[in-house]
């Protein structure tokens, strides 16, 4: 078997005369949340997961390379993709909807293109809505070429393969089949019904699929609180290289911070101590290391105190202060249960002896832009923060 970048290699020489616009470095797939497999095109080429790495086999990997480039291309037969004269957005986000992400990135550049140009139709709304496959106001079709060129989907590279036509965009015929094929392989993965290894129960929820050393384990909250050990703070003070060598598993508890039992993955650990803070699961692992969101999750101030040197100083990892901050200015100015992500509502820059900041939630009419805080400030905010739910 082989690793993912030799995979990207193998597929980068089966493709080297290939017409049709692939990015085959795209294979590099970071998450294997849904399925095991990862699509070149529309070939799923399945992944296998040994010593905590996922690799392939490269016979798959070289067939998925090979049957792309065999496809016919021409790129100038064109087609409208639009079924029945329209694209369906109302998809949840991460739905596998190669039209409507596409639509996402015209949408992006003509709003770069309206704040970098200004727009000609004035507030608020313009003329030429973004509906169906309209040039939005203020986009050109270089303009969206120029901004979107390298968007992948699916290993492949749609945008610099369409063209306008005075009224929609067009995409050549060989290509829209490819993407209607990896969306109809990627919506039959992601609904493939898993039974829980402990009880046998059917759930399509993603959520019990936890991922190990060596794939994916898939227990029920129920058998996973009946088969796994809460943390009880055993390792407080141990350093995470220590456990790491020694043990215990991760994998034996379950996740610390989850509201429903879920089992852990990894042992999460203040990296600026370098000292154990707790079992947690890949999302909520993942939550943490990004240091947006984690906060809004019940217990995480709890959890990251759990670290000695953090919690004898009353202080948070540094990726997780501004995130603090951000959770403060939601809750004191944003609209009252806002389910919308902190960060994607609250902006924070730092800024000369202080912070500029700016709260803005969906339905929310007037717009806290103008928000200046000093640092001892935010200081005070974060004491409080820590001292109201640290204990």
């Amino acid at each position: 078997m082989i690793r993912q970048k030799l995979a990207v290699r193998y597929l980068t020489d089966e493709t080297v005369d290939c017409p049709i616009p692939m990015a085959p470095e795209h294979f590099m797939r970071k998450r294997f949340t849904e399925h095991d497999f990862v699509h070149f095109g529309d070939v799923g080429v399945r992944a296998y997961k040994h010593a905590n790495q996922w690799r392939f086999m490269e016979p798959e990997v070289r067939s998925a390379g090979r049957t792309i480039a065999a496809l016919p291309w021409d790129p100038e037969d064109l087609i409208d993709p639009r079924p029945g004269g329209r694209i369906e957005t109302d998809t949840a986000p991460g739905d596998a909807n190669w039209r409507a992400l596409i639509l996402g990135a015209i949408h992006a550049a003509a709003r770069a293109a309206r704040q970098g140009n200004g727009c000609p139709c004035g507030p608020p709304l313009c003329r030429r809505d973004a509906s169906g496959w309209s040039l939005p106001c203020g986009l050109t079709p270089a303009g969206l070429l120029e901004r979107w060129s390298c968007y992948p989907i699916a290993c492949t590279l749609p945008i610099p393969t369409l063209v306008w036509s005075d009224e929609t965009w067009l995409i050549p015929r060989t290509l829209s089949v490819i993407l209607d094929r990896w969306e109809e392989s990627e919506t039959r993965l992601r609904a493939v019904v898993q039974a829980c290894s402990g009880c046998g129960t059917h759930s399509k929820c993603s959520s019990w699929r936890t991922p190990t050393t060596g794939g994916w384990k898939v227990l029920c909250p129920v058998c996973a609180a009946a088969s796994l050990r809460s943390y009880r703070q055993e390792l407080a003070g141990v350093a995470y290289p220590r456990v790491r060598e020694r043990g215990p598993r991760a994998e034996d508890f379950l996740c610390a911070v989850c509201d429903l039992p879920r089992p852990a993955a990894v042992w999460d650990h203040c990296h600026e101590h370098g000292l154990i803070r707790g079992p947690l699961c890949g999302s909520c692992n993942t939550m943490e290391g990004q240091g947006k969101d984690f906060l809004a999750r019940k217990g995480s101030v709890q959890h990251l105190l759990r670290c000695d040197g953090c919690r004898l100083r009353r202080t948070l990892p540094a990726h997780h202060r501004l995130a603090a901050l951000r959770r403060h200015l939601h809750y004191e100015h944003g609209v009252q249960d806002c389910d919308w992500p902190m960060h994607g509502c609250v902006s924070v820059t730092e800024s000369d002896g202080g912070y500029e900041c700016r709260v803005r939630c969906p339905g929310q009419r007037q717009s806290y832009a103008g928000i200046r805080l000093t640092v001892s400030e935010v200081e005070s905010i974060l004491s409080r923060a820590i001292a109201e739910e640290g204990t």
